[in-house]
């Protein structure tokens, strides 16, 4: 027998003829062979503008079928598996290298790369993440922030219940101290060349300091205090809320500028004991301690030279309003060099503006007691000027004969509210900058102050002023040499609501001796924040 192959071509496929013959004659049988898949026209690079159209396509042979499995940058095109891939409308992200691989059962090829490239136009913005809802304390900082993709330059506008915020237009909004009046539903609007997008409301919720411990307790003192006096007394010691009114105390001597309120030198032994108790009530034994030293400094005065228009009895007490456990009053104490403005139950928890100053200058013995009133704030603040001597960009340029922002309105009264601060563009330097060590000295004259007050108000202030927020954003500085101990030295610290400020003057009574004035004031927190 003799066998003979040939071979022919059908379909793509190979065909081979089996012939075979011998003495009984002829015979013939075939068998079919897959051809493995080649690019006969390979895809070309495209060039589209964001937003339009673009395709790739590819031609094969092999044999049926072929399957087609579009890649961008080597990555499978989900979906993209046939001769030709399109995309309706391309954006930035979508620009790359895309070859395609064609497979059947004999094997796979892989086309050449071809480039896609995208062209003008902007990808509007997405919101990656969004803001989320939060609640806070009246006082406390809070922070929204968002997240979104889209060709640059983005910008963002934060809103409060859909309307624009002034000056919010980062990709984050810090509302340093929370108000009531801050609550509300917020959203962000970012927006590029492409277009814009709104991300979903985060709402805030500010809880009030409405009916504090304090206040009650407060309050109950403060009607005690008032039962003691005759109908004519009450007249005098309680007056109606205003700020005009509130505004009414000085650093000078009462002779000087008159002040609200009953007199404490008229008060009777059982009213100046009421009083007192309605005083350590709202402040604090700490704090009443410093009213009694004031009051000593200025008994020290008197008999050293200032005469009567100095001395306890020049201090005056008023209740600015109606002593309530969650209406709004105040409690003004006020006498030469100190004033107390302790509000309750308003937007804040506050007890400033609160003036402290002091002549003589440190310890002294009155009436066989010995006081020392501004010792933790005279020496916080000289460890602090020590300190700061070592970093000249808190050194001011200019001279500070007294604070910037003291009793200096119209008649020796309190100014305007809330003060200026931003016109104030000499700040010193960051608190950041400092050292550890440093920054703690920063602290440390924070609380000296704060710690006037009862722990109710103090904990709620000094949550905010030392919070890593409020920090970041605190300036320190000082003019002169350094010292608590030089005429015209100067000392400033200056957060986001925290001002303190402490100037060395010459002595009035001791003239060839220094004696201090000091404010500390809250700059959205000034009289329970009625100046907002």
């Amino acid at each position: 027998m003799r066998t003979m192959w040939a071979a022919r071509y059908s379909g793509g496929a190979a065909m081979w003829l089996v012939l075979a013959s011998g003495a009984c004659g002829g015979t013939s049988s075939t068998a079919t062979t897959a051809i493995a898949p080649s690019i006969t026209t390979q895809p070309t690079a495209v060039s589209a503008a964001v937003g339009s159209a673009a395709s790739f396509s590819v031609s094969a042979s092999g044999s049926a079928p072929l399957s087609y499995q579009w890649r961008k940058d080597g990555s499978a095109v989900s979906g993209a598996t046939g001769a030709t891939y399109a995309i309706a409308a391309v954006a930035t992200s979508q620009a790359g290298s895309y070859d395609v691989v064609v497979s059947n059962s004999a094997g796979s090829v892989t086309s050449s790369a071809a480039t896609l490239t995208v062209t003008g136009g902007s990808s509007a913005p997405t919101i990656v993440t969004a803001p989320v809802s939060q609640s806070v304390a009246v006082g406390s900082s809070v922070t929204f922030s968002v997240t979104a993709s889209g060709t640059a330059p983005l910008t963002y506008q934060w809103r409060k219940n859909s309307s624009a915020i002034g000056g919010a237009t980062g990709t984050t909004y810090t509302i340093v101290s929370a108000a009531t009046t801050d609550a509300g539903n917020y959203d962000v609007v970012v927006s590029n060349s492409a277009g814009s997008t709104t991300s979903a409301v985060a709402s805030l919720t500010v809880t009030t300091s409405s009916g504090s411990g304090l206040s009650a307790q407060a309050t109950a003192a403060a009607n005690a205090f008032l039962a003691t006096l005759s109908t004519s007394q009450q007249t005098t010691a309680k007056i109606d809320f205003s700020v005009a009114s509130a505004r009414r105390w000085s650093n000078l001597p009462a002779a000087l500028s008159a002040r609200n309120g009953i007199s404490w030198g008229s008060l009777s032994t059982t009213q100046q004991a009421a009083a007192r108790t309605l005083i350590t009530t709202a402040l604090s034994t700490a704090g009443n301690t410093l009213h009694v030293g004031m009051q000593a400094a200025d008994d020290y005065l008197a008999a050293n030279g200032g005469g009567s228009s100095y001395g306890n009895g020049q201090f005056y007490l008023v209740i600015l309003g109606t002593p309530s456990a969650s209406s709004f009053w105040m409690l003004q104490l006020t006498g030469h060099h100190l004033t107390f403005n302790l509000a309750f139950n308003g937007t804040y928890k506050s007890p400033t503006p609160l003036f402290l100053g002091v002549e003589p200058k440190g310890a002294f013995t009155q009436g066989g007691v010995s006081y020392d009133p501004m010792l933790a704030q005279r020496t916080a603040m000289a460890a602090l000027g020590t300190a700061l001597v070592a970093y000249p960009a808190t050194k001011l340029t200019g001279t500070y004969a007294d604070l910037l922002f003291g009793a200096n309105g119209s008649g020796g009264i309190d100014n305007t509210c809330p003060r200026a601060y931003a016109s104030v563009t000499e700040r010193g330097a960051l608190y950041t900058t400092l050292s550890a060590a440093d920054q703690t000295l920063v602290q440390a004259v924070i609380t000296a102050y704060v710690n006037t007050q009862a722990n109710e108000y103090a904990n709620e202030l000094l949550g905010n002023y030392l919070s890593a927020t409020s920090l970041a954003s605190t300036y320190v500085a000082y003019a002169g040499s350094g010292t608590v101990t030089t005429n015209g030295n100067y000392f400033r610290i200056d957060g986001p609501r925290v001002w303190i400020e402490f100037s060395v003057q010459r002595g009035i009574i001791f003239n060839s001796d220094i004696h201090f004035h000091t404010i500390w004031r809250d700059k959205v927190g000034d009289y329970g924040g009625a100046c907002q």
